[in-house]
């Protein structure tokens, strides 16, 4: 048989059995993938003890997830999603974040409080709870690919997962927010996608990328993708097992979405006409499309071309019912923030922007991987000899194509990009070792082994970028500036957040990055948090700091502030402050306070600045 004729989900390479053989046969892939990512965990927890020890939270959504916890396990109702601590001059801010995300981390805090009392109880969830996460990732990812090349290659795939950066900043110990359930969710959808097409495999679909929208909408194109696949799979062969899966999807889809709203939100939850996340017009939206489709699976047509409209047409009816029932998701979650907001906030978080506002280092680590398991996926494709590998391997490649492309645009979504790379880049570097091997020279099968590492997702772009770096050498200059955009919250050492907690409680200003932490650390409540529901809070924040300087006070009064507390030399507040040598910020940090401000002094490192708001006369 020639090599192009080798199945692709057969063993590449098989060994010949030998003894100890039964010995081997115990590293079942479930097994390697769990032992796999326990060693990483192991490595995670050691690497960052003392951000575990110190509770060192780099991302403000991470801060903020704990303080929804908290108040749910302090009494606060399951269907109150509401955080009253954020703009309370303004009856507070209700998120847009799902129970889901929120129920493991109380669980596990309220089943550990009685033995370690909830401060130690926090940090151990907040340990262990992403990595366990991973844990079950990994787990998906072995069984879900394994279909792609047999045993041997769903035992690789762990070390391809764990190689992936993206994807484990998603699951280290303390990354408590909802990314990570994003990743593992879309994956089970992938793993659905590569089974035998029925409609049980549909409806487990269907309810994983339902599972999926009710924690972040932002999961809304993946899912378009895999509708997208059924109906075209369904459309071009006319099987009825495809036509199964498809109804079966989008029927698990629909009954999903209204079940886990429901479950997680309560009526208000079906009522809300939200376009940040899943509500009354995604719903309606879903329903449109699953009864369209399930009459015409029903009259099954029996040409190609009519199939392929209608399937069009539903789709084009689900897409206007969002709209219909609430025009504002025609211009996106993010439409209706006020332009100084976008300007001084949005525009720097580079998780939402287009890779091309990133570093160019950032943009060789995001592409590489995807590229990889792009050229892994079609050259496996072509060496597939049976018709169920080339339509596995079709399905990776359209579905690692329309990742990419979406991580190109939004680059929070590069996670499950580089999670559909891994099946192409595994298989890439199954058959470069395979080949490797077979080299008689000690010193190039050596060299040639080794090159199995870059098509490891992290090693094979750091080796793009360590190459560029050296041809390009205003590249290193670029990687020193990739600090910018963290927030700076060392200044909340533990002396200056006791010296907060004993003052009375305030609603605090302070600089939009900064407002979680300090929910986090302290008792008080803040006018604004990094969260675009609090869209007006968030204006006036940013006015009052860099707007005109004889409307701030006002501005202050009008939300009830009491207490200003900054970082001098955050990124943002940095940000404000070169904004105008007029601005309140530049004000403050040139030691030139207004006269309605007094300074307060705090124990602790100084790093941090507090100013009372003087009574009005």
């Amino acid at each position: 048989m020639t090599e192009a004729a080798v199945p692709a989900s057969a063993d590449i390479g098989q060994p010949v059995s030998r003894p100890g053989g039964a010995r081997l046969s115990w590293f079942t892939p479930v097994r390697v993938a769990l032992i796999v990512w326990t060693a990483l965990s192991i490595v995670l927890i050691v690497a960052r003890w003392h951000a575990i020890v110190t509770i060192e939270l780099r991302d403000t959504d991470d801060a903020m997830r704990m303080v929804q916890v908290r108040d749910l396990l302090a009494g606060q109702g399951w269907w109150d999603l509401t955080q009253y601590r954020v703009n309370p001059a303004g009856g507070g801010v209700l998120m847009h974040w799902s129970r889901i995300a929120d129920a493991p981390l109380a669980l596990g805090i309220l089943l550990l409080r009685p033995l370690f009392g909830q401060p130690l109880a926090e940090q151990i969830v907040m340990t262990l709870w992403p990595l366990m996460l991973g844990a079950a990732l990994s787990v998906a990812c072995t069984l879900g690919y394994r279909s792609l090349g047999g045993r041997r290659f769903a035992c690789a795939v762990p070390f391809y997962l764990v190689a992936a950066g993206f994807i484990i900043l998603q699951l280290r110990p303390l990354r408590v927010d909802h990314h990570g359930w994003q990743i593992f969710f879309a994956m089970l959808i992938m793993g659905q996608a590569l089974r035998p097409a029925s409609g049980r495999a549909g409806l487990f679909a269907g309810l994983s990328a339902a599972a999926l929208l009710a924690i972040s909408i932002e999961g809304l194109p993946i899912v378009a993708l895999f509708a997208g696949l059924a109906g075209l799979r369904w459309a071009l062969h006319a099987r009825d097992a495809d036509r199964a899966r498809l109804v079966g999807y989008l029927g698990g889809l629909a009954g999903g979405a209204l079940l886990f709203q429901f479950l997680t939100r309560g009526p208000a939850g079906l009522a809300g006409r939200w376009c940040d996340s899943l509500s009354a017009p995604y719903i309606a939206a879903f329903a449109v499309a699953v009864l369209a489709v399930f009459l015409i699976a029903r009259a099954d047509p029996s040409r190609r071309w009519v199939r392929v409209l209608t399937l069009g047409g539903a789709g084009a009816m689900s897409a206007a019912t969002l709209v219909g029932v609430e025009p504002l998701c025609a211009a996106g979650p993010f439409a209706t923030l006020d332009p100084i907001v976008v300007k001084y906030w949005y525009a720097g978080v580079l998780e939402g922007q287009p890779l091309w506002a990133s570093s160019i280092t950032t943009a060789i680590l995001v592409v590489v991987p995807s590229a990889l398991g792009l050229a892994g996926a079609s050259l496996a494709w072509r060496a597939s000899a049976g018709a169920d590998d080339r339509r596995n391997w079709t399905t990776v490649i359209v579905a690692l194509a329309g990742a990419a492309a979406l991580s190109l645009l939004v680059l929070r979504s590069v996670g499950t990009a580089h999670l559909f790379a891994l099946p192409g880049c595994a298989w890439l570097g199954l058959r470069i070792w395979d080949r490797a091997r077979r080299i008689a020279s000690p010193l190039p099968r050596v060299l040639a082994s080794a090159s199995v590492a870059l098509t490891l997702p992290l090693p094979g772009g750091m080796a793009v970028a360590g190459a560029a770096s050296l041809a390009l050498p205003q590249l290193k200059a670029e990687q020193q500036e990739e600090v910018k955009g963290v927030p700076d919250l060392n200044c909340l050492d533990p002396a200056t957040v006791a010296a907060l907690n004993r003052l009375p409680q305030a609603t605090i200003l302070t600089p939009i990055d900064l407002g979680a932490p300090l929910l986090f650390w302290t008792h008080h409540a803040v006018v604004a948090t990094p969260h675009h529901r609090g869209r007006e809070a968030m204006a006036d924040t940013l006015r009052i700091f860099i707007g005109d300087p004889a409307k701030a006070e006002a501005l202050v009064r009008k939300q009830q502030a009491t207490l200003v507390v900054y970082c001098p030399t955050a990124n943002d507040f940095s940000t404000y402050r070169r904004a105008s040598n007029a601005d309140l910020a530049a004000r403050l940090y040139a030691g030139r306070a207004p006269d309605w401000l007094e300074r307060m002094p705090i124990p602790g490192n100084r790093r941090l600045a507090v100013w009372r708001v003087k009574s009005e006369r």
